[in-house]
């Protein structure tokens, strides 16, 4: 019989096939590259085709090219990015608004000054009861001029004016005793921040603290964007992180107060802590740069205000809720959670005794005996729309509000995020995102129920922002976490941008409003014209500055890195989570 009649013998079958399955698994398909045998011997060896000759390797780049590359990649680091747009949008704040128009600030900036150099012990204290509540004045031995702050924003505070009636800043340098009423709080913000008052001259010094003050806060919001760049899906918890520089906290960053700090340093322990919570394969080390960055942001936000222990307290507990026993055993047993553990202890003793030790300062009796709980618990929750709405921005002295449209923007960016991170949160994560939401009006109300009778009812919504925070950074890293591999991929890249547009033309909102407030004393003059004050430079110039920050800061949220595309999610079924 002729060879080629021979019949072929049938396939062998899979395991656990048989011969009723109605479809013949195919043989897999040779590649056309590679060289096949003839599949008759009597075929002519020139009819088999051949594999194709390998592309020749490509020329080797040039040390000029190399370096070009390895400055793109870098420049383009969202934390990179992040860096520089917080700071230009910080320090357009800083410029633009007139100096001591930030709450407090001339006491912020007698605080700081007096710590740059050494002075932590009070010489003079004395009380004052105005506004509905009470305020310690502390003194310091400074240079006579910085008693002149207070007078520089004065004529113009809370009126109908513009600031060109605010006074120079002094110019005598004899030493003299100087009151503050940040006198008490803690000196961790206010020592690098005073640093510039002690070598630049006249009003360069007062400056200088602004911008030492933007740097600082720059940088711990450009860690929590490095953070939340990490996640294979970054656009969602970028954003989250984007949506924490409301206005008032971008304002406060810019000027001198460690409310600022209080805000950035509660971003960044919130991002480090809730990506440590949340994710279950973490990259070769991720879990040492998220530690360090809670360890950093969790010292920090102890260590500014009076709440800061119990805000740094809060991040932690909802760590361990999020993260759940497994989790928590896998963190403990890494050696840098360990040590940072004991940082933020140690840490959080500093703040503790800190406090102990001002609260010596300014011992009194009661200032407002008469006040009960009812009536406090009454003002207080009536009160609460209105502190929300500070929380995204009430500038200067509280007499800048910002037009209705920013603050519906970050309300509906921050909407989109927790209402998604609730459609697709496990229980321990539901329970935090609604004790984030119950606690932005149970907080204020147990704080002034508690010290109310002793200093009066005086909160203010940027007092809350470090617990507020945490409600967009805990969404977003969530959205990335649960839904992320689920969402289209034009979803997943142009949702974030879109919406961190929205942001975007949100601020520029405003710093228009705020312009238009010391330019003219612009109430309902909506106009740029006439210009009755501008800060040094001009407007053009600041305004360039912050539309630059903000073009940076929504490129940071678009900016892809294929690392973080290309890794496959891990299997729902067998893999973590």
């Amino acid at each position: 019989m002729r060879a080629d009649l021979i019949p072929e013998p049938m396939p062998e079958w899979p395991s656990g096939w048989s011969h009723a399955d109605s479809a013949t698994p195919e043989a897999p398909r040779p590649r056309p590259t590679e060289f096949q045998p003839p599949p008759n011997p009597t075929l002519p060896l020139a009819a088999v085709p051949l594999a194709a000759e390998p592309p020749p390797p490509a020329a080797p780049l040039s040390p000029w090219r190399r370096a070009t590359r390895a400055t793109t990649r870098f420049l383009t680091r969202p934390w990179f990015l992040a860096l520089a747009g917080f700071f230009l949008v910080s320090a357009g704040w800083a410029f633009a608004s007139p100096l001591a128009t930030s709450p407090d600030e001339p006491s912020h900036m007698v605080k700081a000054a007096a710590t740059a150099r050494g002075e932590f012990i009070n010489s003079t204290s004395r009380h004052e009861i105005k506004g509905g509540f009470e305020k310690t004045w502390l003194g310091y031995p400074l240079p006579a001029k910085y008693a002149t702050l207070d007078a520089m924003s004065a004529c113009f505070r809370n009126k109908f004016l513009s600031a060109a009636c605010g006074k120079k800043f002094g110019t005598d340098d004899t030493i003299k005793i100087v009151e503050t009423s940040a006198g008490n709080y803690n000196p961790a913000y206010y020592w690098p921040v005073g640093l510039p008052s002690r070598w630049l001259p006249g009003v360069s010094a007062l400056y200088g603290m602004r911008l030492m003050s933007a740097l600082l806060n720059s940088a711990l919001l450009a860690a929590a964007v490095g953070v939340a760049a990490g996640w294979r899906r970054p656009g969602w918890p970028i954003l989250g992180v984007l949506a924490c520089g409301t206005p008032m906290t971008l304002f406060l960053s810019g000027t001198v107060n460690s409310n600022g700090m209080e805000a950035t340093a509660a971003v960044l322990a919130w991002t480090a802590g809730m990506s440590l919570a949340l994710d279950d394969d973490p990259r070769p080390g991720q879990v040492t740069r998220r530690a360090i960055a809670l360890g950093v942001g969790g010292v920090l936000l102890a260590n500014t205000r009076s709440l800061g222990v119990l805000f740094t307290l809060s991040v932690l507990v909802a760590l361990a809720v999020v993260a759940g026993p497994r989790t928590l055993l896998r963190l403990g047993r890494n050696h840098t959670v360990q040590v940072v553990i004991g940082v933020l202890v140690a840490g959080g003793v500093a703040a503790v005794l800190w406090n102990r030790y001002s609260d010596r300062l300014t011992t009194q009796t009661l200032s407002f005996p008469d006040l009960t709980t009812g009536q406090v618990a009454t003002e207080v929750f009536w009160n609460s729309g209105t502190y929300l709405i500070e929380a995204i921005g009430n500038l200067g002295w509280l007499d800048v509000a910002l037009p209705p449209g920013t603050t519906i923007a970050w309300y509906a960016v921050v909407g989109l995020l927790v209402l998604c991170a609730l459609g697709c949160a496990r229980w321990r994560e539901t329970l935090v995102l609604v004790a984030l939401m119950l606690g932005t009006v149970l907080i204020p109300l147990a704080a002034q129920i508690s010290e109310a009778r002793r200093v009066g009812i005086g909160w203010q919504g940027r007092y809350i922002l470090a617990w507020v925070v945490g409600l967009p950074v805990l969404a977003g890293l969530l959205v990335a976490r649960r839904i992320g591999p689920a969402l289209p991929d034009a979803i997943e890249r142009r949702v974030p941008a879109v919406a961190a547009i929205v942001l975007g033309l949100a601020g520029v909102g405003a710093f228009y409003w705020s312009m238009i407030r010391y330019a003219h004393s612009g109430w309902k003059k909506y106009g740029i014209y006439p210009i009755e004050w501008a800060p040094p430079g001009g407007w053009v110039l600041w305004w360039a500055v912050f539309v630059a920050g903000l073009a940076v800061l929504v490129t940071a949220v678009a900016v892809r890195r294929p690392s973080a595309l290309c890794r496959p999610p891990p299997d729902p079924v067998n893999g973590p989570g």
